[in-house]
């Protein structure tokens, strides 16, 4: 006798299907061809505290709504009522609602037909998931993410504000503290008679002379003064040429279709990632050359900063313990503050692309 003549044909009747069904950990409703729920399991029951029997026109009775907007479900949008109708095949719909007893829930809802072998529709089954509390935990994250990210751009406002402040008593007052001292040290060295001490006095003088150039310079990196008075174009082209000549890194800026402002945070913003995108190619990242480019259209801006340098693995760079990279998550917290997207792409000895995205709103 062969083998194939000593094989039972497996056959799963109603009692072990009934079975299979009540053990699984999720709800099941299977419905005949017209739509009619015909069986459940005690999960499903679970689900809705109790079960409903309705033809598809009364599928309007089993109150929801759509997760993502709010919308309710109307009686054909049921997956079930899609897969009788149309043959339709639906996958975890997230859907919040109503159960008999008038408790709310979201699940994740799933419907597919079950044909015969000529492909005509014989049933339909629906699956549901009860992510309640799964729900509950993504809309606390995302609460967690909403208010971290009001509270980065907080503390970015202040820390600019303080800048601003900074910069301009350098400026006033400092800065006018020691040209008024360099004028007396001056005064004093062409009224002395003593020689030795007109030397001491003369490298005051020259002293002096370089703290002024030092505190000025401090006072421009804090708030550059471009920024407010030309825009963003004119900001970081100023800043890259000094750069460029401080550091003798060839630095291209290429901005020719850019001729519009911003809203100030946004420029600033914008300015400042320039600004630590730039300075870790050339500190850091041993560039001999670095590309910036600025380009935007009704709808959105692009920033991109890219250099020749050593480059790095972004995937290991968060666990790294001895320098942690503050000023990549800087970077990344004043992209999220403003809405947009901040990318990065390197790998070593291949150079490093910074590109941040932003929405912009259209002009009218």
């Amino acid at each position: 006798m062969s083998t194939e003549e000593t094989k039972a044909p497996f056959k799963v009747d109603e009692s072990l299907l009934q079975q299979i069904l009540d053990a699984l950990p999720i709800g099941v409703w299977i419905a005949d061809p017209g739509g009619l729920p015909v069986a459940n399991n005690p999960a499903g029951r679970a689900i809705w505290q109790g079960e409903r029997w309705q033809q598809p026109e009364r599928y309007g009775e089993f109150r929801a709504w759509w997760s993502a907007t709010g919308k309710p479900v109307g009686a054909a949008e049921w997956g079930m009522a899609r897969a009788v109708a149309a043959g339709e095949v639906s996958h975890n719909e997230m859907v919040d609602i109503e159960c008999f007893d008038g408790s709310r829930k979201t699940i994740l809802s799933s419907a597919m037909p079950i044909r015969d072998a000529a492909g005509n529709t014989r049933a339909a089954v629906a699956v549901n998931q009860d992510v309640t509390e799964l729900k509950h935990i993504q809309d606390d994250l995302e609460l967690t993410r909403r208010q971290l990210e009001a509270l980065s751009a907080d503390v970015l406002a202040v820390q600019e504000q303080e800048r601003k402040r900074l910069s301009m008593e350098l400026h006033d007052e400092v800065g006018q503290t020691l040209s008024a001292l360099k004028i007396a040290v001056e005064t004093a060295r062409r009224r002395c008679t003593d020689k030795k001490l007109a030397e001491l006095l003369q490298q005051a003088t020259e002293m002096t002379d370089t703290l002024v150039t030092d505190v000025r310079e401090i006072a421009r990196r804090l708030r550059p003064p471009p920024l407010d008075h030309l825009g963003l174009v004119a900001a970081v082209r100023w800043h890259l040429d000094r750069v460029g000549r401080a550091t003798a890194t060839n630095i291209q800026f290429n901005a020719d279709t850019f001729n519009r402002r911003l809203p100030p945070p946004l420029e600033l913003g914008c300015f400042r990632i320039i600004q630590e995108a730039v300075s870790n190619a050339v500190r850091h990242s041993r560039a001999n050359s670095v590309n910036v480019d600025l380009d935007s259209d009704a709808h959105r801006l692009l920033l991109r900063v890219r250099d020749d340098g050593c480059g790095f693995d972004p995937g290991n760079i968060y666990s790294r313990r001895d320098r942690p990279p503050l000023g990549l998550l800087g970077m990344r917290e004043r992209t999220a503050t403003l809405g947009g997207e901040l990318h990065v792409r390197s790998a070593t000895d291949a150079g490093t692309e910074i590109r941040a995205v932003f929405p912009l709103e259209e002009s009218r």
